[in-house]
């Protein structure tokens, strides 16, 4: 398999590794980010070399593609008023704070597949099993 990927689609942010000796480079998400940069990118974060220590790197990331899921304020379309603020909070506590709970509601940030079964089998524990569904689906490269 020699996987590809789309440089606009790499986070700005997400550090690329361009150690070609590397033991893991063949299976590692940071080292096929590298391996595909923008015409005109320069520079950027990346992995230094001191971070491989053998056959071990702290950095390192597995190659991983999923179907990303975002937006779920469809869930919520036929849940009962005595059912809304307990899934809320749950979902507060879940994904780390009221403000993060929007991001990921309105679709700015990506639910990976863990996430999105978490939430489904929460929706489930009330009995909600019908209809239930994010708002939109990509298939994309796992960068968290």
């Amino acid at each position: 398999m020699n996987p590809t990927i789309d440089p606009e689609k790499v986070p700005a942010t997400y550090a690329r590794c361009f150690l070609s000796n590397c033991p893991l480079s063949d299976r590692c998400l940071r080292h096929l980010a590298g391996q595909h940069l923008l015409p005109n990118q320069q520079m950027g974060p990346a992995v230094y070399p001191t971070a491989l220590n053998g056959d071990q790197c702290p950095m390192f990331r597995e190659i991983r593609y999923i179907r990303a899921a975002y937006g779920f304020k469809t869930l919520f379309k036929d849940v009962k008023l005595k059912d809304s603020n307990p899934l809320r909070e749950a979902l507060y506590q879940y994904l780390g704070s009221i403000t993060t709970y929007y991001r990921y509601q309105r679709g700015e940030r990506m639910l990976t597949p863990e996430q999105q079964q978490w939430i489904l089998t929460l929706f489930a524990s009330k009995g909600y099993t019908d209809q239930l569904f994010f708002e939109h689906y990509v298939d994309t490269y796992d960068f968290d």
